[in-house]
């Protein structure tokens, strides 16, 4: 008995560490179980991809576009993708066929924990996944080539499960945790203002001083209208522990947001839906694509540089 109370007291002194591990502004609950790296260790800046992501010209948007926000894939956590892989494919299909070509999504953004537990084999299924996503966008004519259909992805905390940083930093396209870019459904001398894309890298639930530092240089340099794309929400809909940790941190941003025309602000994480008017701009929160059937067609109108999302449930 006296031996069983010391192994309690021991779990219980570590379960108290981790806590006081998951209140640091680099630190996240997983860094103590996991042993990934922290943001800072991972950060080394925003990479701009402007000009990769490039709209056909002569469709005939008049400043509107869509994209496909996804999160929380969890390649590897069990049968229930086989079932709804499938699924998927069939209402991307469906909306590669739209009448409306506002409404036939050019890219897809997925949020994070695009692995369930870091491992290697789990982001080369994912990457065999995008493959038929891209070969479909092909043969509905959304795209000239396969490669020219773009997945932008960010970290999740189960990405870093394992240490799985090391596999998902040569794998999952665009190979950084961090980057951004510009992008127009126009021509350049139009007078409709570019949307920018800003992804940011929240896997251990914190933010970090360079990241931050290196963020609030680019918003200031940038008049663009702003999404900001985080795996991590800002708010969690009261959902304890699964928003960003640092309070002070976060507020700091989204003070930031407010005073650089940001319009939206997409997480995932909590596995649940739910929006947040922020005054100037909205917090979107996404639920799992796969275990909860969901994803975001998201609208953007350059004319009102305004963002509008419709949830698709399958």
């Amino acid at each position: 008995m006296r031996r069983f109370r010391r192994l309690l007291n021991l779990i219980s002194i570590l379960f108290l560490i981790s806590l006081a591990f998951s209140s640091c502004a680099n630190y996240g609950f997983y860094q103590l179980l996991f042993g990934e790296e922290d943001v800072d260790e991972r950060f080394s800046g925003f990479l701009n991809l402007s000009g990769e992501t490039v709209l056909p010209s002569g469709l005939g948007l008049g400043g509107k576009y869509s994209f496909i926000v996804v999160t929380d894939v969890h390649i590897g956590a069990g049968d229930v993708h086989s079932s709804k892989m499938n699924d998927f494919l069939d209402e991307i299909s469906s909306l590669f066929e739209s009448g409306d070509k506002t409404k036939i999504p050019r890219f897809i953004v997925n949020l994070g924990d695009t692995a369930d537990g870091g491992h290697l084999s789990e982001f080369n299924e994912y990457n065999s996944y995008l493959e038929k996503i891209r070969n479909l966008a092909l043969e509905k004519n959304v795209v000239s080539s396969a490669e020219d259909f773009k997945v932008y992805t960010i970290l999740g905390n189960h990405d870093l499960y394992n240490n799985g940083w090391t596999d998902w930093k040569k794998t999952i396209y665009p190979y950084k945790s961090t980057y951004y870019f510009s992008l127009s459904s126009v021509t350049a001398d139009s007078a409709l203002l570019p949307f920018s894309f800003y992804f940011v890298d929240t896997g251990n639930g914190a933010f970090g001083k360079d990241q931050l530092d290196a963020l609030e240089k680019l918003l200031k340099s940038d008049a663009n209208p702003k999404m900001i794309f985080s795996h991590y929400p800002f708010y969690s809909d009261n959902v304890p522990l699964m928003a960003l940790e640092d309070t002070a941190e976060r507020n700091y941003l989204l003070s930031l947001f407010a005073k650089n025309n940001v319009k939206s602000l997409f997480g995932g994480h909590v596995h649940k839906v739910f929006e947040h008017d922020l005054g100037s701009f909205s917090q979107v929160n996404t639920s799992a694509l796969f275990k909860n059937g969901a994803f975001r067609l998201v609208t953007v109108d350059e004319s009102s540089a305004s963002v509008l999302t419709k949830l698709i449930e399958f």
